[in-house]
Parts: C-alpha cells; structure tokens; sequence
C-alpha cells in the first residue's frame, strides 16, 4: 500500500516560500512593527502617502483590539500554502494563536513581485 502511495505522488516537495514570508510578516506584528507590515503590501508604488497613514494606523487599531478580546497574538504558524501553477499567486494559510488559547486560521493572498512574495 505504502509503494502505491508512492507511485501515486507526482514527486514535487510541496512550495511553503509564501506562506513562510506571510509568517514573517504577521511576526512583524508581533514585534510592533505596523510601518515595517504595511511595506509588504504589494501596492507600496502606487498609493498616496496619506491612504499608507491609515493602514498603518488600522493595523494599529487592530492589534490593540486583539489585545482587549484575546489576550493579543502569541504566535503565528504556517498550516498551508497553495501555489498558482500558472500565476506567481499564491494562498497562505496560517493559523494565528491568541493570548486566551483560542485560534484562527486566516488565508493570506500573496503575489510573487521582482522574486519577492508580497501580501495581496
């Protein structure tokens, strides 16, 4: 049985470069760092400065209100990553652990942009 699963598999190691740069970008919470996650957006060249203010400041806004409801985020992990076979897309899949125990899994759309993953 175990030889057939084998003989089944196409071979591939499986892709997780995405989800382990939205895993580093999450930490950048974690760390306080709203400026520093903004900046993995993929939409850093074309919006105005002050449309930038307000997503740093809703990131900010955010995690405070994780905070008040959850005790805050503890940590992040990678659970998943699926990869576009024709776009350089893909969906990161991490599981977000609170303060008070309970957990999310959030889907993170990333595109792949001068060989850099980026957030959706």
């Amino acid at each position: 049985m175990a030889l057939l699963l084998v003989a089944c598999g196409d071979g591939k190691k499986p892709d997780f470069a995405a989800a382990n740069a939205a895993k580093d970008y999450y930490n950048l919470l974690l760390e306080g760092k709203a400026d520093a996650f903004v900046d993995k957006m993929d939409m850093q060249d074309s919006i105005p400065e002050m449309y930038r203010e307000q997503l740093v400041a809703n990131i900010k806004m955010y995690m405070a209100q994780q905070q008040l409801e959850h005790r805050g985020i503890k940590k992040v992990e990678v659970q998943n990553c699926i990869n576009d076979s024709l776009q350089p897309t893909a969906q990161a899949f991490l599981m977000i652990c609170y303060g008070d125990s309970t957990v999310e899994e959030i889907v993170v759309p990333m595109v792949k942009r001068d060989g850099k993953w980026l957030m959706r």
